[in-house]
Protein backbone atom coordinates (compact mmCIF):
# COMPACT_ATOMS: atom_id res chain seq x y z
CA UNK A 1 0.00 0.00 0.00
CA UNK A 2 1.26 3.48 -0.83
CA UNK A 3 2.21 5.70 2.10
CA UNK A 4 2.22 9.03 0.25
CA UNK A 5 -0.58 10.82 -1.56
CA UNK A 6 -0.24 10.02 -5.25
CA UNK A 7 -2.65 12.73 -6.43
CA UNK A 8 -2.79 15.63 -3.95
CA UNK A 9 -5.46 18.27 -4.44
CA UNK A 10 -4.41 21.56 -6.01
CA UNK A 11 -6.12 24.82 -7.06
CA UNK A 12 -6.73 25.77 -10.67
CA UNK A 13 -3.95 27.81 -12.25
CA UNK A 14 -5.93 31.06 -12.15
CA UNK A 15 -6.21 30.75 -8.35
CA UNK A 16 -2.66 29.58 -7.68
CA UNK A 17 -1.53 33.09 -6.70
CA UNK A 18 -4.21 33.42 -4.01
CA UNK A 19 -2.51 32.68 -0.67
CA UNK A 20 -5.76 31.81 1.09
CA UNK A 21 -6.87 29.29 -1.53
CA UNK A 22 -3.41 27.72 -1.68
CA UNK A 23 -3.41 27.44 2.14
CA UNK A 24 -6.80 25.72 2.01
CA UNK A 25 -5.53 23.05 -0.39
CA UNK A 26 -2.35 22.57 1.62
CA UNK A 27 -4.39 22.03 4.78
CA UNK A 28 -6.65 19.59 2.93
CA UNK A 29 -3.65 17.60 1.68
CA UNK A 30 -2.20 17.47 5.19
CA UNK A 31 -5.48 16.03 6.51
CA UNK A 32 -5.64 13.53 3.66
CA UNK A 33 -2.04 12.48 4.29
CA UNK A 34 -2.82 12.06 7.98
CA UNK A 35 -5.76 9.79 7.18
CA UNK A 36 -3.63 7.74 4.76
CA UNK A 37 -0.86 7.40 7.36
CA UNK A 38 -3.35 6.29 10.01
CA UNK A 39 -4.84 3.68 7.69
CA UNK A 40 -1.38 2.40 6.83
CA UNK A 41 -0.44 2.09 10.52
CA UNK A 42 -3.69 0.41 11.63
CA UNK A 43 -4.88 -2.94 10.38
CA UNK A 44 -8.63 -2.57 10.88
CA UNK A 45 -9.41 -0.28 7.92
CA UNK A 46 -7.58 -2.67 5.57
CA UNK A 47 -10.04 -5.53 5.82
CA UNK A 48 -8.27 -7.25 2.88
CA UNK A 49 -5.46 -8.37 5.16
CA UNK A 50 -5.35 -12.09 5.92
CA UNK A 51 -5.24 -11.32 9.66
CA UNK A 52 -8.72 -9.71 9.55
CA UNK A 53 -11.12 -12.63 9.81
CA UNK A 54 -14.15 -13.82 11.74
CA UNK A 55 -15.34 -11.59 14.55
CA UNK A 56 -12.55 -9.08 13.99
CA UNK A 57 -13.72 -8.65 10.40
CA UNK A 58 -17.30 -8.17 11.61
CA UNK A 59 -16.12 -5.56 14.11
CA UNK A 60 -14.04 -3.65 11.55
CA UNK A 61 -16.76 -3.77 8.89
CA UNK A 62 -19.48 -2.53 11.24
CA UNK A 63 -17.53 0.07 13.21
CA UNK A 64 -15.63 1.59 10.27
CA UNK A 65 -17.93 0.96 7.31
CA UNK A 66 -21.36 0.48 8.89
CA UNK A 67 -21.81 -2.96 7.30
CA UNK A 68 -22.96 -6.10 9.06
CA UNK A 69 -22.09 -9.55 7.80
CA UNK A 70 -24.70 -10.58 5.30
CA UNK A 71 -26.85 -13.68 5.50
CA UNK A 72 -27.95 -15.56 2.41
CA UNK A 73 -31.40 -16.78 3.40
CA UNK A 74 -33.82 -19.31 2.14
CA UNK A 75 -37.54 -19.96 2.45
CA UNK A 76 -39.15 -23.43 2.56
CA UNK A 77 -42.88 -23.77 1.87
CA UNK A 78 -44.83 -26.86 2.94
CA UNK A 79 -48.47 -27.49 2.08
CA UNK A 80 -50.92 -29.25 4.38
CA UNK A 81 -53.94 -30.40 2.38
CA UNK A 82 -57.38 -30.64 3.89
CA UNK A 83 -57.97 -34.35 3.52
CA UNK A 84 -59.71 -36.14 6.37
CA UNK A 85 -57.49 -37.02 9.34
CA UNK A 86 -54.51 -34.92 8.08
CA UNK A 87 -55.18 -31.89 10.28
CA UNK A 88 -56.55 -31.13 13.72
CA UNK A 89 -60.30 -31.21 13.99
CA UNK A 90 -61.88 -27.92 12.92
CA UNK A 91 -58.43 -26.48 12.20
CA UNK A 92 -58.57 -26.91 8.42
CA UNK A 93 -61.61 -27.28 6.18
CA UNK A 94 -61.98 -30.36 4.00
CA UNK A 95 -60.29 -29.85 0.60
CA UNK A 96 -58.66 -26.67 1.88
CA UNK A 97 -54.91 -26.05 1.90
CA UNK A 98 -52.68 -24.32 4.39
CA UNK A 99 -49.09 -23.31 3.74
CA UNK A 100 -46.38 -23.32 6.37
CA UNK A 101 -43.28 -21.22 5.82
CA UNK A 102 -39.90 -21.74 7.44
CA UNK A 103 -36.96 -19.41 6.94
CA UNK A 104 -33.27 -19.66 7.62
CA UNK A 105 -29.92 -18.97 6.07
CA UNK A 106 -26.18 -18.95 6.41
CA UNK A 107 -23.74 -16.11 6.80
CA UNK A 108 -21.42 -15.46 3.88
CA UNK A 109 -17.79 -16.46 4.19
CA UNK A 110 -15.03 -14.00 5.03
CA UNK A 111 -13.89 -14.00 1.41
CA UNK A 112 -17.32 -13.16 -0.04
CA UNK A 113 -17.95 -10.60 2.70
CA UNK A 114 -14.70 -8.81 1.82
CA UNK A 115 -15.57 -8.89 -1.88
CA UNK A 116 -18.95 -7.34 -1.08
CA UNK A 117 -17.30 -4.60 0.98
CA UNK A 118 -14.98 -3.79 -1.92
CA UNK A 119 -17.94 -3.70 -4.33
CA UNK A 120 -19.80 -1.19 -2.15
CA UNK A 121 -16.89 1.02 -1.09
CA UNK A 122 -14.41 1.03 -3.96
CA UNK A 123 -14.40 4.62 -5.26
CA UNK A 124 -12.04 4.27 -8.21
CA UNK A 125 -14.89 3.82 -10.72
CA UNK A 126 -16.88 6.83 -9.53
CA UNK A 127 -20.50 6.75 -8.39
CA UNK A 128 -22.29 7.05 -11.75
CA UNK A 129 -23.89 3.78 -12.88
CA UNK A 130 -22.87 2.69 -16.37
CA UNK A 131 -21.99 -0.50 -18.24
CA UNK A 132 -18.20 0.01 -17.70
CA UNK A 133 -18.91 0.70 -14.00
CA UNK A 134 -20.85 -2.56 -13.64
CA UNK A 135 -18.36 -4.63 -15.65
CA UNK A 136 -15.47 -3.45 -13.47
CA UNK A 137 -17.33 -4.26 -10.27
CA UNK A 138 -18.35 -7.71 -11.47
CA UNK A 139 -14.80 -8.50 -12.61
CA UNK A 140 -13.35 -7.17 -9.37
CA UNK A 141 -15.82 -9.22 -7.30
CA UNK A 142 -15.04 -12.44 -9.17
CA UNK A 143 -11.25 -12.08 -9.30
CA UNK A 144 -10.43 -10.03 -6.18
CA UNK A 145 -9.58 -12.68 -3.61
CA UNK A 146 -10.18 -11.49 -0.05
CA UNK A 147 -11.60 -8.24 -1.42
CA UNK A 148 -8.45 -7.04 -3.16
CA UNK A 149 -9.06 -4.45 -5.88
CA UNK A 150 -6.59 -5.69 -8.45
CA UNK A 151 -5.87 -3.60 -11.51
CA UNK A 152 -6.93 -5.09 -14.84
CA UNK A 153 -6.42 -3.88 -18.37
CA UNK A 154 -9.58 -5.30 -19.90
CA UNK A 155 -13.14 -6.12 -18.87
CA UNK A 156 -13.82 -8.33 -21.91
CA UNK A 157 -14.40 -11.46 -19.75
CA UNK A 158 -17.62 -9.79 -18.53
CA UNK A 159 -20.40 -8.96 -20.97
CA UNK A 160 -23.42 -6.78 -20.16
CA UNK A 161 -26.68 -6.71 -22.12
CA UNK A 162 -29.67 -4.56 -21.19
CA UNK A 163 -33.16 -5.28 -22.47
CA UNK A 164 -35.88 -3.09 -21.00
CA UNK A 165 -35.35 -3.25 -17.27
CA UNK A 166 -33.40 -6.51 -17.29
CA UNK A 167 -29.62 -6.53 -17.07
CA UNK A 168 -27.98 -9.77 -18.22
CA UNK A 169 -24.42 -10.31 -17.00
CA UNK A 170 -22.49 -12.99 -18.89
CA UNK A 171 -19.22 -14.17 -17.38
CA UNK A 172 -16.63 -16.03 -19.46
CA UNK A 173 -16.44 -19.67 -18.43
CA UNK A 174 -13.50 -20.41 -16.16
CA UNK A 175 -13.06 -16.81 -15.06
CA UNK A 176 -13.97 -17.59 -11.47
CA UNK A 177 -15.08 -20.37 -9.18
CA UNK A 178 -18.66 -21.50 -9.78
CA UNK A 179 -19.54 -20.73 -6.17
CA UNK A 180 -18.75 -17.06 -6.69
CA UNK A 181 -20.69 -16.88 -9.93
CA UNK A 182 -23.69 -18.51 -8.22
CA UNK A 183 -23.42 -16.17 -5.22
CA UNK A 184 -23.29 -13.00 -7.33
CA UNK A 185 -26.97 -12.88 -8.44
CA UNK A 186 -28.13 -13.90 -4.95
CA UNK A 187 -26.21 -11.04 -3.34
CA UNK A 188 -27.57 -8.60 -5.92
CA UNK A 189 -31.16 -9.78 -5.40
CA UNK A 190 -30.80 -9.55 -1.61
CA UNK A 191 -29.64 -5.94 -1.91
CA UNK A 192 -26.18 -6.72 -0.54
CA UNK A 193 -24.32 -5.31 -3.56
CA UNK A 194 -25.06 -1.71 -4.43
CA UNK A 195 -26.73 -1.48 -7.85
CA UNK A 196 -29.66 0.61 -9.12
CA UNK A 197 -32.82 -1.10 -7.80
CA UNK A 198 -34.87 -0.14 -10.87
CA UNK A 199 -33.33 -3.05 -12.82
CA UNK A 200 -33.48 -6.81 -12.41
CA UNK A 201 -30.22 -8.68 -12.81
CA UNK A 202 -29.47 -12.07 -14.31
CA UNK A 203 -26.01 -13.65 -14.12
CA UNK A 204 -24.92 -16.54 -16.29
CA UNK A 205 -21.72 -18.21 -17.43
CA UNK A 206 -20.92 -18.25 -21.12
CA UNK A 207 -18.10 -18.92 -23.55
Amino acid sequence: MTTELTAPAYPYQQFSDDADIVALFEAYNLMAQGTLTWMDDHILPLYMRSSITGGLLDYAAYCLYGQRRYRIGYVDLADASGAIDTALLNALAIDDTDTFMTTGGTFVSDDIFKRALTWNYHKGDGCQFSIPWLKKRVLRFLTGEQGHAWRFNSTLPVSIAISGRTVTITVTAGLADGTLIAALPVLIQRGVLSVPPTYSYDVKEGR
